[in-house]
């Protein structure tokens, strides 16, 4: 689910934030602060700094102690993030900030401690980020609860949160921005659980009574601006208004079809996704950022060129940004490339020698083809462990592990051999954009199957999913169960 996918990223607003508190004078200089640190066992030489536009303030060089320093004489108060081998943490910075980090990149977010004039509104940002991480569990186990008991419940651990952030800037005087961004982060959090509820308290072959709900349950959504300028691009925002579509999409999808069973990647459905957004939302940066993804997320998982067709048409339609379309534009045509019977495109990967080959040249029998980044360490290991119990049900079949994320020859490796996984199999790309694009890959945890003549058999398979062994079972002739 969305939620689970990117929990990781509630503080990581990062590259999508805005600026919420603006400058009044005419020169927009708001005054000065100061950003630097340590950061041990870098996985580059530098960061990079953005301000809240997503505009890069600066490349931030690290010295021989891999410290580094910053002076922002011309400030525009807001969030700003800052970017290190592939991983994104956001600070806010205001004038006379002086803040210092220090971080690990071994554990980034957990190990992560801001110090200095500006430092606690930040450090409660983390803190508060690691405690909503650490409920995931809770609340997915809550779902299993009749909605009277789980609203109860996450009633009372939105109040616990709010008690703790009236505390915090009782004792500490906090700006508007500092309350907005942490004010949202609960709220859009918990919200997005409520919108997730049916889809995990209902299975498919029920959810056709998620009506039976009651209406009080979502009391929160009369609270909910669509429009909302200040957070269009802010992350946890966008983190409740995808589920919160998906709810809304369901009485259109159970009034349209004769289905009983709910099928999310049904055309209906996410057609009438795309209208719910099209119709609720008047900002035009919300709804073509709302469109985009929604439409990307049905292609990448779609196999029948009929549906894709008509979800690209009703796409087309509907958004307003020639970015967006130029990009859903791409990725349609890519995909079709990627359909079953085609062959495995030609994309350069790099092994732990630091040589570069085709990866079609390694194929030499039915293979698997499974993608990590370092930066979502859980997934990582996850994989990995299944992978390797997989090999040794299916020996004739070719388990290959390729790092989406990473430019250098060392950082990946350092990564398998700390968990104290083989390198044997593992690869980059060469160019990680460009095959990213190429292979469509959106989602960590897609798999593809290649036959042993480089055909492609699935390309957006799961490894956790039910079917998968069965995909494995039809493919091998030696299974060793």
């Amino acid at each position: 689910m969305l939620i689970k996918d990117y929990m990781k990223q509630l503080i990581t607003v990062a590259l999508i934030s805005v600026t919420l508190l603006g400058c009044n004078s005419k020169n927009n200089n708001c005054g000065q602060a100061y950003f630097g640190g340590e950061i041990i066992n870098p996985n580059s030489d530098h960061l990079v700094l953005y301000d809240s536009s997503e505009t890069p303030v600066d490349t931030l060089y690290l010295d021989e102690n891999n410290r580094f320093s910053y002076s922002l004489d011309n400030l525009h108060p807001g969030l700003h993030s800052f970017v290190h081998g592939g991983e994104y943490q956001v600070v806010i910075l205001e004038p006379n900030d002086s803040i210092l980090i220090r971080l690990n990149t071994f554990d980034f977010d957990e190990s992560l401690v801001f110090t200095g004039l500006g430092s606690k509104k930040n450090n409660y940002l983390i803190d508060l980020f690691n405690t909503l991480q650490s409920e995931d569990k809770l609340l997915y186990e809550l779902c299993k609860q009749e909605p009277r008991i789980f609203k109860e419940q996450v009633d009372s651990l939105i109040s616990e949160k709010y008690s703790r952030l009236n505390e915090f800037t009782s004792k500490y005087p906090s700006s508007t921005l500092f309350k907005k961004v942490a004010n949202a982060t609960v709220d859009y959090n918990y919200y997005a659980h409520f919108e997730i509820y049916p889809f995990r308290y209902f299975d498919n072959t029920q959810l056709h009574n998620y009506e039976s709900i009651p209406e009080d349950f979502y009391s929160f959504r009369s609270e909910i601006d669509y429009n909302d300028d200040d957070l269009k691009d802010f992350y946890p925002y966008y983190n409740f208004l995808f589920p919160h579509i998906n709810n809304l999409a369901l009485s259109y999808y159970f009034d349209t079809t004769s289905d009983t069973i709910f099928d999310r990647n049904s055309i209906n459905y996410n057609l009438g996704k795309l209208q719910l957004i099209d119709s609720l939302i008047g900002n035009k940066s919300i709804k073509n950022n709302l469109l985009k993804y929604t439409s990307r997320n049905f292609l990448s998982s779609n196999v029948s060129d009929e549906d894709s067709n008509a979800l690209f048409a009703s796409f087309m339609d509907k958004s307003t940004n020639e970015d967006h379309s130029d990009y859903i534009h791409k990725l349609y045509k890519n995909l079709k490339k990627l359909r079953a019977g085609n062959r495995f495109p030609d994309v350069e990967v790099v092994d732990a020698k630091n040589k570069t080959a085709n990866i079609n040249t390694l194929i030499e029998k039915p293979t698997v083809i499974y993608f990590w980044s370092k930066a979502i360490k859980n997934h990582f290991k996850e994989s990995h462990q299944r992978a390797n119990e997989l090999k040794k049900i299916y020996p004739d079949i070719h388990f290959m592990a390729i790092n989406i994320n990473s430019n250098s020859n060392t950082v990946w490796k350092r990564l398998l051999r700390q968990h104290q996984f083989s390198t044997r199999d593992e690869y980059r790309f060469r160019d990680p954009e460009v095959a990213k694009k190429i292979l469509a890959i959106h989602y960590i945890n897609k798999v593809m199957i290649v036959d042993a003549d480089g055909k492609i058999l699935a390309s957006n398979a799961m490894m956790f999913s039910n079917g998968f062994k069965d995909i494995l079972d039809e493919l091998s002739s030696t299974s060793v169960e």
